[in-house]
Order: C-alpha cells, then structure tokens, then sequence
C-alpha cells in the first residue's frame, strides 16, 4: 500500500507561510544593511542624494519586519492545530480507533505491533527519534541564520546616530526573535534526546512481548514527556532537512528497533 498522509498538504501551507516569512527577513535585513552602510562609507553629499531611497528602504524594512513576526505567529498558529489532527492519527493507529475522518497509511513503521499501549510508545518512540535527528541538523543551520542575520540589525542599532527608540525597537525585536527560536530549537533536542533514552531504557527492560500493567506508566512517562515538550516547542521541522535525510533515520529507526526486546 502506498504511503499516505492526509494531513501533509496543511504542513506544505505552513511551510510556504515560512518560506514567505523568511523571504521578508532577508529583504528587511539587506535594506538595513545598506542604509548602515550608505551612512558608514559615503559622504554627506551622497546620503543627501539619496535621502529619499533610504526613507524608503527604511518604510519597506520596518514593514517587512512586522510582515516576517505576523507571518510567524501565523504559521504557530496552524502548526498548533495541525499536530492536533496528528495527535489524533496517532490514537487510532495505535489503538484501532477511528477519531480522525481520514487516516495515514505506511507513516509508522510498527505495523506488527498489536494494538495497545505499546504499539502507541513504540510510534512516539518512532516520532521522537526521527524528531531528534531532524533538530540535529536544524540547530546548525539555524545557529548560521541567527549569526548571518542578527548582523545587519546590530550594526544599525549600534551605530551612531541610533538613538532613535522607534528605530531601535523595531530592529531589536528581529534579533531577539531569532535568538528565541533558536534556543527553543535547542532546549527541545536536548529534551527529545532524553525522552529517547528514556524510551530505549524502557523498552529493552520489558521482560515480555505482552506488557504487563506496571509496564504501563514506565510507557506512559516518555510519550506524555514527548507530546508535551513537542507541544512547548510548538515548532514546525525543516523539510528539506526532513526530506533529505529521512531514508537514512528510517534506517536507523529499524536498527534501533531490532535492538529492542520485543
């Protein structure tokens, strides 16, 4: 049977809402860049002759700005509710159930896996470990966009003559937006990861292919943990970063799973 998910085409909306929302950072950055720089090296004369372009620039930069933090609220908006209708895929692959009108087919890969409590941990599990990899790789290329574009607002906010507080604010707030994704980015990692060991730990103590009911709530801990640091989180993964390197996690999602005792 083909893979399906019917929920994908919600996370391609989000993704072109990011894409736009970055589109607006780059260009906010580069006006402001070239405004910092026009005052830096040319002379009065020059700055003069192009008073009006850079008003211009500046209109176009601070709009563009407002545009990026809108679109982002906006796309945390619908990620939110999209991982609602997940979360509810996930309950009716685990347990039999039928809570969303249309279900995924070949998204998880625990398909021998009786109904139940554990069939419910080991697609956590599944998530939480192709989730870990995928942030891996994000925080290096978050870190670049958070340095490379931090730049051409700092250089503005430090320059001389920045004492103008609406200025200062407007350009204060596209730094410390990144910042705050990024360590977002990364206190979510360093939680998954855990959650993982502690999924592993209690996956290989179980000392029978049937759970017995005090395995329950040693299950329950790292799939509330996971579901709840993913809802903190509340951050979409990169695709192309998810795309890329899926095959590979996939692979090894089944040696890790072989390891377990089943």
């Amino acid at each position: 049977m083909a893979r399906h998910v019917p929920f994908d085409t919600k996370y391609d909306l989000i993704r072109k809402f990011e894409k736009v929302a970055f589109i607006l950072l780059l260009v906010s950055a580069f006006l402001i860049l070239t405004n910092w720089m026009l005052g830096k090296f040319f002379d009065e004369t020059v700055n003069k002759d192009y008073e009006n372009l850079k008003d211009l620039g500046k209109v176009i930069s601070y709009v563009s700005m407002i545009g990026y933090l809108i679109i982002k609220l906006v796309t945390k908006i619908l990620f939110h509710n999209v991982e609602k209708l997940k979360r509810n895929d996930l309950i009716d692959n685990a347990f039999g159930t039928n809570y969303s009108d249309e279900n995924t087919t070949e998204y998880y890969n625990n398909d021998e896996t009786e109904y139940g409590i554990k069939k419910l941990a080991l697609n956590s599990y599944e998530s939480s470990f192709h989730t870990e990899n995928t942030l891996k790789l994000m925080l290096y290329k978050n870190l670049i966009i958070l340095v490379v574009l931090s730049i051409p607002f700092l250089l503005s906010i430090f320059s001389k003559g920045g004492s103008d507080i609406v200025r200062i604010l407007f350009e204060i707030s596209i730094p410390l937006t990144l910042l705050t994704d990024f360590v977002i980015l990364f206190v979510y990692f360093q939680n998954v990861t855990s959650i993982n060991e502690r999924f592993k730990i209690e996956f290989t103590n179980l000392e029978n292919e049937n759970i017995s009911e005090s395995d329950v709530p040693k299950l329950l801990i790292p799939v509330m943990e996971y579901y709840s640091i993913k809802s903190w989180a509340n951050t979409n993964l990169d695709s192309k970063i998810f795309n890329s390197n899926n095959e590979k996690i996939s692979e090894n999602w089944k040696k890790r799973k072989e390891k377990l005792k089943k």
